[in-house]
């Protein structure tokens, strides 16, 4: 899997595989994500989202749960968005 990460405070486009890890008060994390699986099969898609994980205790590791859970639906390239302290990542443009 190719990963790109975004420079902090910004997001990927609307139409790309990513992951967003949001910094919640209190210091832990949240993670984002929305792909388009294609496992196995080049000609059937499915668009997979997650919303509002669980709090991780750090960045890092709600990065590796999201490049994990990326992995298990074939992602081929994954931009990793983050935000900057507190203050919500943009929407998708």
């Amino acid at each position: 899997m190719e990963i790109i990460k975004l420079p902090v405070g910004h997001t990927a486009a609307e139409d790309t595989d990513c992951i967003r890890i949001q910094e919640l008060p209190g210091g832990k994390f949240e993670l984002n994500g929305s792909v388009l699986a294609s496992c196995g099969d080049a000609d059937a898609f499915e668009s997979v989202s997650m919303v509002g994980s669980d709090p991780y205790a750090s960045s890092d590791d709600a990065e590796s749960a999201g490049l994990a859970w990326a992995n298990e639906h074939c992602v081929e390239r994954l931009y990793v968005a983050r935000s900057d302290g507190t203050k919500p990542l943009p929407d998708p443009v």
